[in-house]
C-alpha cells in the first residue's frame, strides 16, 4: 500500500486557497497543508479599497470559504505561520516556530507586499499602505470626516482609495510622480476622464511630483515634495505598487525574475509550482512571460497548476482582464497596454458610458470599458479570436458587437 502524499501550499491568500480547493476538486485524495502568515483565512483583496473603506464592511466580506469548509474538505489551515526556508532536495520546509514539514508537492502562493518609500520620515506613525485585511481595519478607523489624507501614487489603488476617502468626508490630495495617472496601464483619454471625475469630487491632484520626506514630531504632520512645496497631512497612504515575495524561492535556488519563474503549467521545477501574484509565467496565449497582479490570475492559475500536478497538463494563459470601481464608475480593461496603430472611441464620454479600443493590423488588441460591462464578453471573443473588424462598425454604437463577432 502506497504512503499518503502531502501537498503543501505556502501562502493562504486567494491563490493559495483556490489551490487547495482545486486539489480536492481534481481528485487529490491525500493530505493538504495550507500555511498563511496572516491571521485571517483566505480572502479576496479587491473589496478592501472599495466596500470595506466606503461602507465600513467587514474586511472578510471577500472570504473564500466559510470556517467549516477547511475541516470538511480535509484542508489543514495554519494561520500566523511563517515559512523561513525551503530544502528542495529533501522536500522539507522550516517554520519560524522551529517546526518542519515534508512535502511531495509544493505550491508557492506567497503573493506580494506593498512597496514603501525610502525617504526621511517614512516610518512615522500615520503613514500606511493598504494590502491586507489588517491594513484595511486600521485605515477604516483613520478615514474620518475632515481628515487631511494624502495618497502617494496615482495607480488603481490610489484612485480607489481617493474615491473611498471622499465618500467618508475626507479632504483628499493625490500625488503622482509621472505626468499622467495610470500612464503605464491606461490610454490617455481614459486616464484624463478619471482624473477629471476625481477633481469634480474635490480631489486635489498633483502630477509630476514625488515625495522627498515625511515630516512630523512623533506623528505625521506633512510631506515635503520634490518641487519644494509642503503639504499638511493627518494621514498618508502609499500606493506605489507591489513587490513579489520571492525571497523563499530565491534562497532555495529557484529561478526568479520579478516573480518566481514558471512555465505555462505553473511549474517551477521538480515538485514545485507557483501561482498568483508571486509568479512570472509563460503565457500560452500571449506567447511571452509576464507577472499579473489580478483577481482573475489568482482564480485561474491554481486550476492550471493542479492539472499539471494531477498529470493532466493544459497550457495556461489568455486575455488579461482587470477592473476598478471608483464612485459610480466601473472600469474594465481587456489586454495589456501596448503601442497601437489606431485608437477608436465608441460612445460619448459625456454620457458616462463608452468604450475605447486600441488596434494593431486591423484587430483589436486592447479595450477599456467604462460603465459598459455588458460588452465585455463579445469584446473578449473579438480580441482572443484576433478577428479583423471594420473600424467604422466598431466605433458605431448602433452596430452590436455580437454582430462583429459573427461577421
Amino acid at each position: 500500500m502506497s504512503q499518503p502524499r502531502t501537498a503543501v501550499i505556502v501562502g493562504a491568500g486567494q491563490a493559495g486557497g483556490r489551490t487547495a480547493a482545486q486539489l480536492r476538486k481534481q481528485g487529490w485524495q491525500d493530505r493538504i497543508l495550507l500555511l498563511g502568515e496572516e491571521t485571517d483565512p483566505p480572502y479576496e483583496r479587491p473589496p478592501l479599497s472599495k466596500d470595506v473603506l466606503t461602507k465600513g464592511a467587514d474586511p472578510l466580506i471577500g472570504r473564500l470559504y466559510e470556517p467549516g469548509w477547511y475541516e470538511a474538505n480535509g484542508v489543514e489551515l495554519r494561520l500566523a505561520c511563517q515559512v523561513t526556508a525551503l530544502d528542495l532536495a529533501e522536500r522539507r520546509l522550516a517554520l519560524a516556530d522551529g517546526g518542519r514539514e515534508n512535502w511531495d508537492v509544493l505550491v508557492l502562493a506567497t503573493g506580494c507586499r506593498a512597496r514603501r518609500l525610502d525617504c526621511p520620515g517614512a516610518e512615522l506613525p500615520g503613514i500606511m499602505t493598504l494590502r491586507t485585511a489588517a491594513d484595511a481595519r486600521i485605515v477604516t478607523t483613520r478615514l474620518q470626516a475632515g481628515t487631511e489624507v494624502v495618497l502617494v501614487g496615482g495607480g488603481f489603488i490610489g484612485l480607489e482609495l481617493a474615491a473611498s476617502a471622499v465618500a467618508r468626508g475626507c479632504k483628499v490630495t493625490l500625488l503622482e510622480a509621472r505626468p499622467r495617472l495610470l500612464e503605464r496601464a491606461l490610454p490617455e483619454q481614459i486616464a484624463d476622464f478619471l482624473a477629471a471625475r476625481h477633481q469634480r469630487e474635490g480631489v486635489t491632484i498633483h502630477r509630476g511630483v514625488g515625495v522627498t520626506s515625511f515630516e512630523g514630531q512623533g506623528r505625521l504632520q506633512g510631506l515635503r515634495l520634490s518641487d519644494g512645496r509642503r503639504l499638511a497631512a493627518d494621514l498618508a497612504i502609499v500606493g506605489v505598487g507591489a513587490q513579489p515575495n520571492v525571497e523563499l524561492a530565491q534562497a532555495a535556488g529557484l529561478a526568479c525574475d520579478d516573480g518566481i519563474r514558471v512555465d505555462s503549467h505553473c511549474h517551477a521545477g521538480g515538485a514545485v509550482y507557483a501561482v498568483g501574484d508571486c509568479s512570472r509565467f509563460d503565457d500560452a496565449w500571449l506567447g511571452r512571460s509576464l507577472r499579473l497582479e489580478s483577481w482573475e490570475n489568482a482564480e485561474r492559475a491554481p486550476e492550471a497548476a493542479v492539472k499539471a500536478i494531477m498529470s493532466r497538463p493544459e497550457s495556461y494563459g489568455g486575455l488579461p482582464w482587470f477592473w476598478s470601481d471608483q464612485y459610480d464608475i466601473n472600469l474594465q480593461l481587456l489586454g495589456l497596454k501596448q503601442p497601437v496603430e489606431q485608437e477608436l472611441l465608441r460612445g460619448d464620454p459625456e454620457s458616462g458610458s463608452f468604450l475605447h479600443f486600441g488596434l494593431v493590423g486591423g484587430s483589436v488588441v486592447t479595450a477599456a470599458l467604462v460603465n459598459a460591462g455588458r460588452d465585455r464578453r463579445p469584446l473578449k471573443r473579438i480580441i482572443e479570436g484576433r478577428l479583423a473588424v471594420d473600424p467604422r462598425a466598431l466605433a458605431d454604437p448602433d452596430t452590436p458587437l455580437k454582430q462583429l463577432v459573427q461577421g
